[in-house]
C-alpha cells in the first residue's frame, strides 16, 4: 500500500488545487461547491479539478466556512453535573437520544468534557464559535455559568432544569405529576406506611426535589413519611442500599413500600431483596423512577415513573434549533409529560 504523503505547510488550499488543475481559484471552487453545471465548465474542467483534489486529499476548510456562514451545524452539550459514572445507564440513553435529534435536524453533537477550566475560559469556549447553541443539562440555580449565559446571545436551552431569572428557555420532564402519580396509586393500593431513599451526600438536586414532593403529597394525604423512614443512600456504594433495607425492616411496623429516587437504585434494592429472603411485592413494594431497566440481577421489572428520554431530547434540541435560527424568541418552557409504569413491584396491600 502506498503510504500517503502529508505537506509539511500544512492541509492543501484551494489555491493549490487550482494551480495544479491548471485552473482559476474561482473556476476550482465552483467545481468543489457543485456549481460547474450552472456555469457551464467542460467535463474536462470538472474532471482535472475532482482528481486533483482527491489526490491531494482535499477537504474544505469549515472553520473558513462557518465564519463565512455564520453557522457550524454543531451543537455543544454540557452536563451540568461535571462528572460522569463510565455505567450511567440514563447518560447514555440521554446523549444518544440527543446524537439522534441533532442528526436529523442537520447538526452534529460536541460534547464538552474539560471541566477544569475557571468558568470565565469555559463561557470563552461555548461561545467561542465553535458551535451554533448550546444544551445545558441539570444546571443547578447556583451553576456559575449560568449568568454568562444569560447575557449572552448564544442560543442556550436548559434541559432537566429551570432559570430563576427566567431568562433561559428550558425543557424539563413534569416531575409534579409523576410524583402525584406515585402518592396516588401507593394510597389506591391501600399502602399506609412508606419510607423513601434519597441520595448520599444529601444535595442532589433530583434525589431531594423527588423524595421532598412525594413527602408533602403524601402527608396532604394523611400519610407522612417519618423522618428515620427517609435515608439517603450512596447507588456508587453498593452495600448502602442492603443496610438502608436491613434498618427498615427492621422495625417493628416495618413499611410497606419504598419508594427509591431512581431506578438504579431500586434494582440495588430489588437484588438486596432476593438474597435477603424479602418478597417483593408482597412484603414491600417497590417504585423507582426515570423508567430505566438497570442490568441487575433481579427476577422483576422494577414499577416506576417513566421518563420520555427521547422525547426530551427532542424536544430540547428542537427548541434550540428554532432559536439558532429566529424562530423563537427566548424564554421558551416546556414540560413534557410523564407516566407511571406499573410492573412486578408493587401490589395492594391490605393490613
Amino acid at each position: 500500500m502506498q503510504k500517503r504523503m502529508y505537506k509539511s505547510s500544512g492541509r492543501p488550499t484551494l489555491s493549490d488545487i487550482a494551480t495544479q488543475a491548471g485552473v482559476s481559484v474561482s473556476t476550482a471552487s465552483l467545481v468543489l461547491s457543485d456549481k460547474a453545471k450552472q456555469r457551464r465548465l467542460s467535463d474536462d474542467v470538472v474532471a482535472r479539478v475532482r482528481k486533483v483534489a482527491a489526490d491531494l486529499d482535499y477537504s474544505p476548510n469549515l472553520l473558513v466556512q462557518s465564519l463565512q456562514q455564520g453557522r457550524t451545524h454543531t451543537l455543544t452539550f454540557f452536563n451540568g453535573f461535571r462528572t460522569r459514572s463510565p455505567d450511567d445507564l440514563y447518560m447514555d440513553r440521554l446523549t444518544t437520544a440527543i446524537e439522534q435529534a441533532g442528526g436529523r435536524l442537520g447538526y452534529d453533537i460536541l460534547i464538552y468534557c474539560v471541566f477544569e477550566r475557571s468558568v470565565e475560559d469555559t463561557y470563552r469556549h461555548l461561545n467561542g464559535g465553535r458551535c451554533d447553541g448550546v444544551l445545558l443539562f441539570a444546571a443547578e440555580p447556583a451553576d456559575p455559568l449560568l449568568p454568562y449565559l444569560r447575557n449572552s446571545r448564544l442560543p442556550v436551552v436548559l434541559v432537566n432544569s429551570t432559570d430563576t431569572s427566567n431568562a433561559l428557555s428550558y425543557v424539563k420532564e413534569d416531575h409534579v405529576s409523576g410524583l402525584i402519580q406515585v402518592a396516588d396509586q401507593l394510597m389506591a393500593l391501600g399502602h399506609r406506611r412508606i419510607a423513601a431513599l434519597g441520595n448520599t451526600p444529601r444535595g442532589n438536586r433530583d434525589a431531594d426535589l423527588r423524595i421532598g414532593l412525594l413527602r408533602q403529597l403524601l402527608a396532604e394525604r394523611g400519610v407522612p413519611i417519618p423522618d428515620r423512614w427517609v435515608i439517603h443512600s450512596d447507588d456508587n456504594k453498593y452495600d448502602d442500599a442492603e443496610q438502608a433495607l436491613r434498618f427498615l425492616m427492621a422495625e417493628p411496623a416495618p413499611p410497606t413500600a419504598l419508594f427509591c429516587w431512581h431506578d438504579r437504585l431500586g434494582y440495588q434494592v430489588l437484588e438486596h431483596c432476593e438474597r435477603m429472603g424479602i418478597v417483593v411485592p408482597d412484603q414491600l413494594s417497590l417504585i423507582g423512577y426515570d423508567g430505566l431497566r438497570w442490568p441487575a440481577q433481579a427476577k422483576h421489572v422494577l414499577s416506576s415513573v417513566e421518563v420520555d428520554i427521547p422525547g426530551l431530547a427532542h424536544a430540547a434540541v428542537t427548541l434550540l434549533h428554532r432559536q439558532i435560527n429566529g424562530l423563537d424568541v427566548p424564554p421558551v418552557g416546556q414540560e413534557l409529560p410523564v407516566r407511571i409504569t406499573p410492573a412486578g413491584t408493587t401490589l395492594a396491600r391490605v393490613d
